[in-house]
């Protein structure tokens, strides 16, 4: 039997599929070429569910500790001795000190279903919670102030481009659907250039290739600005009727000047005219931009200044046009919860190993994250949760944050559960079918939370079941008028949808404009204006982490198949800075600072500037041990690349 479904991992394709289902197992995965976005294009991980949810390392028992935390030790026990543990454990420290226990949840995957913890965790006492980011905060902090919202045009209205610029994303690899839109358009005549640290795998689709100084993005944008605005090359017509702070704007980036900005990012001066040039005479223009960019210090102002491009010229609010980092489609599925309690208190993500000392947090529950793998200063990580006296882990395999567990309760896996979700990439609202029984004893998180209710006293009947109605109170609350049976055809474009955001120039910002100077961005510490800063990374090399085509994060390292064809860990590392060191393609080097070190073959290249050392995350090595815990200028996102790191021969 086949049923229409989705992969709900966090990435930006949010791809329709096809499951074909016998005598209660999925036997085939495709995709579905109804979304236009997706196109039927489905990526590794998306056929590698068969080998994620029936693997080896799949669980389907509860495990219980037996060994020394973060060995991995367990013994199987029944669903129900976990459950009762973890209620006994959660209740005992919530008659001493309810803020000692602490709850985590990850963001592994989209949808609503997940969000179901609320109900529990706002009946409790107390709780400690974390907050900031490891992904996009700035970025999307960066649109809101500027823009009023985080749209853009649909995915497909990519191909009407003349000119596409991408800016710090590798779609080739992240984002393989986007570069069938990309190709469209070049074959149409557009031209494409990339904007990257590298010259990354997209790179052989472009026009033009700049590698600026990684962290040097926003000095690079201004001076294209300042070029435009000098030559008066710049939509005077829409600047004057569309936006707010120009003035202030204009003066500003007076000081990027072609030989400060060559100075500062590396990159000819020539080049930062051609790509100028090319931005003020074609149109429509439209800019990607990926998430990497914006986990610097200055991530936000970076942002901020990139997307201010299409709109200096006059091209947002047209087919083709606009700017690309994070499409927020309206109206957003909502889950309905209940009032949130008083006596809370929070912990910067950034720092949560030292937090969780500090706070004398006693318990700890984590849904659906890694954090030893996907969190800064991993190192002070794993020792904080050595000390906590009672870990609960709620995942479908035994990660290495769940190494250091008390209690693993097995999770249901994709395709297990009801859910409903949309991309952050393409505006459609696609149901999660539940298409096959959870494994063994796993269940999903709802059963779980509302388990853990009825054995502590707690209204379970507040915390939602998984089943259709659920679905379809998401969707009333959300105010989305689509049926089940609807969505069980596949992907769904709301009647109101438009292709083009923005068509009708009106920006939910204070001034009712696209905004060159935000006043909000005083509320962060920061100018009201993009300004570029200096910061001197301890260390003669930066390091950079990229995302690998394969897996996402931590999610598939516990996939056979993926494992079983995976290469010993590697990092790009310039010809010449190997060649400096003694250091030959495919021998070891030791990435290290003052935090840690790690050890991996080198890949030599020119297509990494000297200086930079670029490591693929992903793979199976402690990368973030390296990185110290930084939120971004605005956001509280996370700051994981520009770090100061050395780098010598492996002995």
């Amino acid at each position: 039997m086949k049923f229409k479904a989705v992969c709900p991992r966090d990435c930006y394709g949010g791809c329709s599929l096809i499951l074909e289902v016998e005598a209660g197992r999925i036997v085939k995965i495709e995709g579905d070429k109804e979304n236009r976005a997706t196109e039927g294009i489905i990526c590794r991980k998306g056929f590698e569910y068969i080998s994620r949810n029936y693997g080896r390392n799949r669980l389907k028992k509860a495990l219980k500790r037996v060994g020394d935390k973060g060995k991995g030790e367990f013994k199987e026990i029944s669903i129900e001795e976990a459950l009762d543990e973890v209620a006994k454990r959660i209740m005992e420290v919530q008659e001493k000190d309810p803020l000692s226990f602490l709850f985590y949840k990850g963001a592994g995957e989209l949808g609503t279903a997940s969000r179901v913890y609320n109900n529990f965790i706002n009946q409790l006492k107390g709780y400690t919670y974390v907050y900031g980011d490891l992904c996009s905060a700035a970025g999307l902090e960066a649109l809101k102030l500027t823009y009023g919202s985080v749209e853009h045009n649909a995915p497909w209205d990519l191909e009407k481009s003349k000119l596409i610029v991408i800016w710090g994303k590798n779609p080739a690899n992240t984002n393989i659907q986007e570069l069938v839109h990309i190709k469209r358009a070049k074959e149409k005549g557009a031209k494409v250039v990339l904007i990257d640290i590298r010259r990354s795998e997209t790179a052989k689709y472009a026009d033009l290739v700049i590698t600026p100084e990684v962290g040097t993005d926003l000095a690079l944008a201004m001076a294209i600005h300042n070029y435009i605005i000098q030559n008066n090359k710049y939509d005077v017509n829409f600047v004057n009727n569309y936006t707010y702070g120009f003035n202030e704007f204009k003066l500003e980036v007076q000081k990027y000047s072609l030989e400060y900005a060559q100075e500062v990012t590396k990159v000819p001066k020539e080049k930062i005219v051609e790509v100028a040039e090319l931005i003020s005479n074609i149109k429509p223009f439209t800019l990607i931009c990926g998430f990497g960019i914006q986990r610097q210090i200055q991530g936000g102002q970076t942002v901020r200044a990139l997307s201010l491009l299409p709109a200096l010229v006059g091209s947002v609010g047209i087919e083709g046009g606009g700017f690309r980092y994070s499409n927020h489609t309206r109206p957003r599925l909502n889950l309905k919860t209940i009032k949130p309690i008083k006596n809370t208190r929070g912990i910067n993500v950034v720092n949560m190993g030292q937090a969780i000392k500090d706070k004398g947090i006693k318990c700890m529950l984590i849904q659906a994250a890694n954090p030893v793998m996907s969190n800064p200063n991993s190192n002070a990580l794993r020792e904080a949760l050595k000390e906590i006296e009672f870990l609960v882990c709620i995942d479908t395999v035994v990660s290495e944050t769940a190494k250091y567990a008390d209690i693993i309760l097995p999770a249901a896996a994709t395709f297990e559960y009801y859910d409903v979700l949309r991309s952050y990439w393409h505006p459609y609202i696609m149901l999660h079918e539940k298409v096959v029984e959870p494994l063994g004893d796993s269940i999903h998180e709802s059963r779980i939370y509302r388990e853990l209710a009825d054995r502590m006293g707690l209204n379970k009947d507040l915390i939602p079941e998984n089943n259709l109605e659920f679905i379809e109170e998401v969707l009333k609350y959300s105010k989305i008028n689509v049926s089940i049976d609807t969505l069980r055809k596949g992907p769904y474009l709301t009647e109101d949808y438009c292709e083009v955001v923005y068509k009708d120039l009106k920006f939910n910002t204070p001034s009712g404009k696209i905004e060159f100077k935000v006043d909000g961005m005083k509320k962060w510490g920061e100018n009201e204006l993009p300004i570029y800063k200096e910061f001197d990374e301890v260390g003669p090399f930066k390091l950079i982490s990229i995302h690998s085509r394969d897996v996402t994060n931590s999610q598939y390292l516990n996939i056979p198949s993926i494992l079983d064809t995976m290469e010993e860990p590697y990092a790009y590392i310039n010809k010449d800075d190997a060649d400096r060191l003694g250091i030959n393609h495919g021998e070891k080097m030791i990435i290290f600072n003052s935090l840690s070190s790690i050890t991996l073959r080198a890949k030599t290249t020119y297509d990494v500037r000297r200086e930079h050392v670029v490591v693929p995350f992903g793979q199976n090595i402690d990368l973030n041990s390296l990185i110290e815990g930084r939120n971004t200028d605005i956001g509280l996102c996370t700051a994981f690349h520009n770090i100061g790191v050395n780098i010598k021969k492996f002995e």
